[in-house]
């Protein structure tokens, strides 16, 4: 009976560790830096994200026009009206933000 309660402490404790930052599934990086104007959802429908003109990152058509070499550059160097993110993140975070937005595609 000890032996399964310390086990399923082990595995809560390492789900914990392993589960994003945000209730909806979102990394820190992406709640700090793409949600105020793609919002949570990636939909870009945030007061910010229509005032702006965000992407609906959740587009499918988009997604397949674009590929990771692209979404890295606009993250990094910013595209129309989306900022550089090239000095606040790494670029694994940024080639890490490519595969969150790719995980938005339907």
């Amino acid at each position: 009976m000890l032996r399964r309660s310390l086990l399923a402490l082990s595995g809560a404790a390492l789900l914990a560790t392993a589960a994003p930052a945000s209730a909806q599934g979102r990394s820190e990086t992406y709640q700090t830096y793409c949600a105020v104007c793609h919002g949570d959802d990636g939909k870009g429908q945030t007061e910010k994200g229509k005032e702006k003109g965000a992407r609906d990152l959740t587009n499918a058509k988009w997604q397949k026009s674009v590929d990771d070499e692209r979404l890295e550059k606009s993250i990094a160097n910013g595209k129309g009206k989306m900022p550089a993110f090239k000095a606040k993140l790494s670029e694994d975070e940024i080639k890490a933000l490519v595969k969150e937005v790719r995980a938005l595609a339907p």
